[in-house]
Protein backbone atom coordinates (compact mmCIF):
# COMPACT_ATOMS: atom_id res chain seq x y z
CA UNK A 1 0.00 0.00 0.00
CA UNK A 2 1.97 2.83 -1.18
CA UNK A 3 -0.92 5.65 -0.95
CA UNK A 4 -3.08 6.23 2.07
CA UNK A 5 -6.31 4.13 1.39
CA UNK A 6 -7.56 1.84 4.27
CA UNK A 7 -5.89 4.07 6.90
CA UNK A 8 -8.36 6.20 9.21
CA UNK A 9 -7.05 10.13 8.38
CA UNK A 10 -6.98 10.61 12.01
CA UNK A 11 -4.56 7.71 11.99
CA UNK A 12 -2.03 9.37 9.28
CA UNK A 13 -2.71 12.59 10.93
CA UNK A 14 -1.29 10.81 14.17
CA UNK A 15 1.12 9.45 12.20
CA UNK A 16 2.25 12.19 10.71
CA UNK A 17 2.53 14.24 14.30
CA UNK A 18 4.86 11.55 15.43
CA UNK A 19 7.14 11.76 12.46
CA UNK A 20 6.88 15.94 13.35
CA UNK A 21 7.29 15.32 17.13
CA UNK A 22 10.07 13.23 16.91
CA UNK A 23 11.93 16.12 14.10
CA UNK A 24 11.40 18.53 17.28
CA UNK A 25 12.72 16.45 19.63
CA UNK A 26 15.91 15.66 17.52
CA UNK A 27 16.50 19.46 17.41
CA UNK A 28 15.92 20.17 20.72
CA UNK A 29 16.02 17.30 23.06
CA UNK A 30 13.40 19.74 25.57
CA UNK A 31 11.13 17.72 28.10
CA UNK A 32 8.07 19.12 25.71
CA UNK A 33 9.48 17.68 22.74
CA UNK A 34 9.80 14.23 24.51
CA UNK A 35 6.58 14.10 26.17
CA UNK A 36 5.01 15.25 22.59
CA UNK A 37 6.66 12.45 21.12
CA UNK A 38 5.93 9.84 23.44
CA UNK A 39 2.19 10.84 23.84
CA UNK A 40 2.25 10.34 20.19
CA UNK A 41 3.61 7.09 20.47
CA UNK A 42 1.24 5.85 22.82
CA UNK A 43 -1.69 7.31 20.96
CA UNK A 44 -0.55 5.47 17.80
CA UNK A 45 0.43 1.88 19.59
CA UNK A 46 -3.52 1.85 21.36
CA UNK A 47 -5.35 3.18 17.98
CA UNK A 48 -8.55 1.27 17.22
CA UNK A 49 -7.42 0.27 14.09
CA UNK A 50 -5.21 -1.71 14.74
CA UNK A 51 -7.52 -4.31 16.28
CA UNK A 52 -8.32 -4.62 12.46
CA UNK A 53 -5.10 -5.47 11.06
CA UNK A 54 -4.50 -9.07 10.02
CA UNK A 55 -0.79 -8.41 10.15
CA UNK A 56 -0.23 -5.20 12.52
CA UNK A 57 3.68 -5.32 11.38
CA UNK A 58 2.77 -5.35 8.17
CA UNK A 59 0.20 -2.41 8.70
CA UNK A 60 2.73 -0.40 11.03
CA UNK A 61 5.21 -0.17 8.09
CA UNK A 62 2.38 0.76 5.63
CA UNK A 63 1.40 3.75 7.73
CA UNK A 64 4.97 4.76 8.02
CA UNK A 65 5.48 4.83 4.28
CA UNK A 66 2.07 6.70 4.02
CA UNK A 67 2.32 9.00 6.16
CA UNK A 68 6.12 9.50 5.46
CA UNK A 69 6.72 13.63 5.31
CA UNK A 70 7.69 13.80 1.46
CA UNK A 71 11.39 15.27 0.49
CA UNK A 72 12.65 16.80 -2.41
CA UNK A 73 14.78 14.26 -4.31
CA UNK A 74 18.79 14.76 -4.01
CA UNK A 75 19.51 15.36 -7.47
CA UNK A 76 22.27 13.16 -9.03
CA UNK A 77 25.88 14.62 -8.78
Amino acid sequence: MSDTAGFPADLLDLQRRWYAAEAAWAADPAEEHRLAFAEAGAQLYAHPHWATAENRHKAVMELKQAARPQTEPTPAA
